[in-house]
């Protein structure tokens, strides 16, 4: 079992930074997948680009997540847009869980934030927690993307959206979300 955690541990680690050997490097790799994950979902569907220039903000971010048997961990970077004052926050995240659940998958997520407070609260706080589950598979040459939206508690005031970039994975698991500033890109 202690080799399953280790490499649970390392392929986690994995997906911890933007790509880039500067900061100024990393900002630029995360606002050019930013782009490209927002092109990706505006040509599966349309309507999302309303819904992100309607929000009060949005963040997108990349993932990269791994279910072993009971243990489900994951971590990644993005960048959170205020529409309110147009400012950009680069962002680390991290996700742990547990349920059933095997496999591999590396996803992109648009979070939109409809409200203020739910926006506010997500910068001074960052965190969500929830149960999914899903079934993914997508080989990384296969020229498809599979959105799927993520439902919550508060789904008029937050809407997720992921779009699964190439993996294997089967889970129903309960998972934590944790959002934070990475004060590397922000200048702190």
């Amino acid at each position: 079992m202690q080799f399953w955690s280790q490499l649970l541990i390392v392929l986690v680690l994995a997906g911890c930074s933007a790509k880039g050997d500067t900061p100024s490097e990393q900002r630029n790799s995360i606002l050019q997948m930013r782009q490209e994950t927002l092109s990706a979902l505006y040509g599966q569907k349309p309507a999302i680009r309303q819904e992100v220039s309607r929000a009060k903000g949005y963040a997108v971010f990349s993932n990269l997540n791994n279910n072993l048997f009971l243990l489900s961990a994951g971590s990644g970077y993005g960048v959170l847009r205020d529409n309110r004052t147009g400012r950009d926050t680069y962002m680390k995240m991290a996700t742990a869980g547990f349920g059933v659940g095997l496999g591999i998958k590396q996803f992109k997520a648009l979070i939109i934030f409809n409200e203020t407070a739910a926006l506010d609260r997500f910068i001074t706080s960052g965190f969500d927690a929830g149960a999914q589950a899903d079934l993914a598979a997508k080989a990384a040459d296969d020229g498809k993307v599979v959105v799927s939206e993520a439902a919550n508690a508060d789904f008029q005031r937050v809407k997720v959206y992921q779009l699964t970039e190439q993996g294997l994975a089967a889970q129903a698991t309960l998972q934590g979300y944790k959002y934070w500033p990475d004060d590397d890109l922000n200048g702190k």
